[in-house]
């Protein structure tokens, strides 16, 4: 037995050497620096198995680089840190350079076959996608917006009363999930909406947990068996959809991406599957920034206080012949008349945001004049770096401020995407901000307003985030928060309406 053991030691030792001997011949010495490695080509999945969201950073904090290499099997990652670098990235003359690549990733997860993503990546060039063309068209301030969001708030408005009026003790962020589920979907696919099926809802947040197997698993149908049955059950629901034209009532946006699928050559029940990309952007992060928004807002009593205030001083009283006083809150007001709450906001992006910008390299080039970056490696721009970086934010940057946007220099820095990018930045910028963030801060406005919100056990405690995953913009807090949640003893003589009442 010991000779089988001396034999499979001296095997490793050779394994080990062969390939710390091929990472570093396969390595210009061009190239950014190449990190320590201990496991050669494994470091990272290593990493992110035990940081997720936080390994990008910690690499950060811990070897002080602007720019190095990560190399997994078959690739190459180039990390970059520096505000003076990500412009050089972001550069206009650079677009055909770096290349947004999340195509890749879009399909990965949707289920789709393997001719339909060489049909889909040959379809797509430099211009973007079916998707981002229809989300840029439909979503960015306009008629379109304004509509879809006036249509989020009705439900959120019919939605809220129901599930909230009476005291109840809950989850904080399956309460905010689940309204900004219904919300959302409901106001982008219509009355036909495959989410109004509870079933399909629980199914979707059940599929989400499997995309990190699909992306670091080498065997997801073993790893994620439960996760692939769930995301079947919503891709049958959505298939079903389009079949029997739900699409139709939907927003203009939705049948025009699956036309323009079916156009490309995919078949219909492929081309539905690409809705799990679309409730992807949808779902993914907007229930953990309204998470960390009413945290950090009732965890703060001074906070709550002035931002009810300044709520209270936008709304205007609307006459009623007798009963309950009736106010009513134009919400498109708030960003620009309510400071506080607005800061909170961009605070609460900042300090919590885990998002990373990614770019494919499309040829070998000298980046910065100084690194030799390789055709089809990955750059990849951690938010985190940049929004943790005291050259920008100053020496509390590592600390919540909820003041801290109501400083001039700190607001100059919210138009540029070299300081504050919790949409990411350039081509990739995420398309559907403005409808996401508008509904968020209708949602937390109406709480604010009607209700207190008080944490179980009676202390206010910020859960961690050590298990947040590497692809989501947002981070999920490890543990939900359980609150006892009742409406407010002077909303009870105040009849609220809400609208979203902008011009365009």
């Amino acid at each position: 037995m010991n000779v089988y053991v001396t034999i499979g030691f001296i095997v490793g030792i050779f394994a080990y050497a062969g390939l710390q001997l091929m990472l570093h011949l396969t390595q210009d010495k061009r190239e950014p620096c190449i990190l320590e490695s201990r496991v050669p080509f494994l470091d990272s999945a290593i990493g992110i198995m035990n940081h997720r969201a936080n390994y990008l950073a910690k690499l950060k904090a811990q070897y002080k680089a602007s720019i190095h290499t990560i190399r997994m099997p078959f690739q190459r990652l180039y990390i970059v840190h520096t505000p003076h670098l990500i412009q050089i990235i972001q550069n206009k003359a650079n677009a055909s350079t770096f290349v947004p690549n999340l195509l890749d990733f879009g399909m990965m997860f949707s289920g789709l076959k393997k001719e339909s993503k060489v049909t889909l990546a040959g379809a797509f060039g430099l211009n973007g996608n079916a998707f981002t063309k229809s989300v840029h068209k439909h979503l960015l301030p306009g008629a379109s917006l304004l509509a879809t969001t006036s249509n989020a708030v009705e439900k959120l408005c019919a939605s809220l009363p129901n599930n909230l009026d009476n005291s109840s003790t809950q989850g904080l962020l399956e309460l905010v999930r689940h309204e900004l589920t219904m919300a959302l979907t409901g106001a982008v696919y219509g009355p036909e909406n495959p989410y109004n099926d509870s079933k399909i809802e629980a199914s979707w947040y059940d599929f989400v947990p499997g995309i990190n197997h699909l992306l670091y698993s080498p065997f997801p149908n073993l790893t994620a068996r439960a996760a692939l049955r769930a995301r079947d059950r919503v891709i049958g629901a959505f298939q079903k959809y389009f079949e029997t034209g739900g699409h139709h009532y939907a927003m203009a946006m939705i049948p025009e991406m699956y036309e323009a699928n079916i156009s490309h050559g995919l078949a219909s029940d492929e081309a539905a599957k690409m809705e799990m990309a679309t409730s992807l952007a949808m779902l993914s992060s907007g229930s953990n920034t309204a998470f960390w928004l009413l945290y950090q807002i009732f965890s703060d009593c001074s906070a709550l206080h002035t931002i009810r205030q300044e709520l209270l001083e936008v709304s205007t009283k609307e006459e009623t012949s007798g009963g309950p006083q009736c106010r009513v809150l134009s919400l498109n007001l708030i960003r620009d008349e309510c400071p506080t709450m607005s800061a909170m906001l961009n605070e609460t992006l900042r300090y919590h945001s885990s998002v990373i910008n990614i770019k494919q390299v499309q040829h070998d080039t000298t980046f910065a004049n100084q690194y030799l970056l390789k055709k089809d490696a990955i750059v990849m721009i951690p938010g985190q770096s940049i929004h943790h970086e005291k050259d920008i934010w100053g020496p509390s940057a590592d600390y919540f401020d909820h003041l801290r946007f109501l400083d001039p220099a700190s607001r100059r820095n919210l138009s540029s995407t070299s300081a504050f990018r919790p949409f990411g930045a350039g081509a990739s910028m995420c398309p559907g901000r403005h409808f996401s963030m508008n509904v968020i801060c209708s949602l937390v406005a109406m709480i604010v307003l009607q209700y207190n919100i008080m944490p179980s056990d009676g202390k206010w405690r910020a859960p961690t985030k050590c298990n947040a995953d590497l692809w989501n913009a947002m981070p999920k807090p490890d543990r939900d928060l359980a609150v006892r949640i009742v409406k407010k003893v002077e909303s009870e003589d105040v009849q609220w309406r809400f609208v979203w009442a902008e011009e365009v």
